[in-house]
């Protein structure tokens, strides 16, 4: 296994422990429901990500901690198993800076603790980028796999073109 194949892994085990944390514990969508109303992931949010949290999120909280749930869920199982990378890795770009918007934009400190510039949320979203371009990353997938049996889908799954050479 290469190393962008890895991260790709990774990446999924990251999204992998953050659904089973979610839904092995049955008050989830209740605690995310009390968080919201206290004003939790609103009032670090920046004043243009605070009207979507309080237009879109709040008025539908406990659906949205679901969709987090399964969510999160999903990529994980997706980029683990590498199908459908692509899709997934966009998945996981979106979620985790909206997860980062809502607890506030990176920024400096004073090197004493928070706050920090390269939190873990932009970290996934950035290795998501990489996993997303590289082809590499699609390697000993199930996307590979598919790419080999229908050759006209490899440029979707794979970023590779049929019957072209393997960059590693």
């Amino acid at each position: 296994m290469n190393g962008m194949a890895v991260v790709r892994v990774l990446i999924g085990a990251v999204w992998l422990n953050g659904a089973l944390e979610k839904l092995l514990s049955p008050s989830f969508p209740q605690q995310f429901v009390v968080s919201l109303d206290a004003g939790g992931f609103i009032s670090t949010a920046p004043p243009w990500f605070q009207g979507f949290m309080q237009s879109i999120v709040v008025p539908n909280a406990e659906v949205v901690a679901q969709l987090a749930r399964f969510g999160e869920l999903l990529l994980g199982l997706t980029l683990l198993l590498g199908l459908l990378t692509n899709p997934a890795a966009l998945g996981s770009i979106f979620w985790s800076l909206a997860i980062m918007f809502s607890q506030g934009l990176p920024r400096f400190g004073t090197g004493l603790g928070s706050p920090e510039f390269l939190n873990m949320n932009l970290l996934v979203a950035l290795l998501s980028l990489i996993v997303l371009l590289s082809p590499a990353a699609k390697s000993l997938s199930l996307d590979a796999s598919l790419a080999r049996s229908r050759p006209g889908l490899a440029p979707l799954l794979t970023n590779r073109r049929p019957g072209g050479r393997r960059r590693t």
